[in-house]
């Protein structure tokens, strides 16, 4: 097997990171900029837009270090039995990759 680039890893571990509802909105009413391309209207790999309690959008990379497990949970994607494509990120590259993010603005 040969290694994964960064770039499919952060699509295979951002994508496996929306089964995870730590950044669920706070109950604020979504502002939808997408449509009008207004600014955070960005929708790329990892990106994941929670809401403040005074509305305001806030831009977070959310992605999975890894999607090995050992364990065989039924109700879960990441189970050890599920044929999905395994991936994991060092901590140098998730580093990298969030203050690449945050230069860029892609992140608060």
């Amino acid at each position: 097997m040969s290694a994964l680039t960064v770039r499919e890893k952060l699509a295979i571990l951002s994508d496996a990171a929306k089964y995870d509802a730590s950044c669920a909105s706070s109950g604020a009413a979504k502002k939808d900029s997408l449509k009008s391309g207004g600014i955070g209207s960005t929708e790329g790999m990892g990106i994941c837009h929670s809401y403040a309690p005074d509305g305001r959008c806030i831009s977070l990379l959310k992605v999975l270090l890894t999607n090995f497990c050992i364990y065989d949970c039924s109700y879960c994607i990441n189970r050890s039995s599920s044929n999905v494509r395994r991936a994991r990120f060092t901590i140098d590259e998730v580093v990298k990759l969030t203050m690449d993010f945050y230069r860029r603005n892609y992140i608060e």
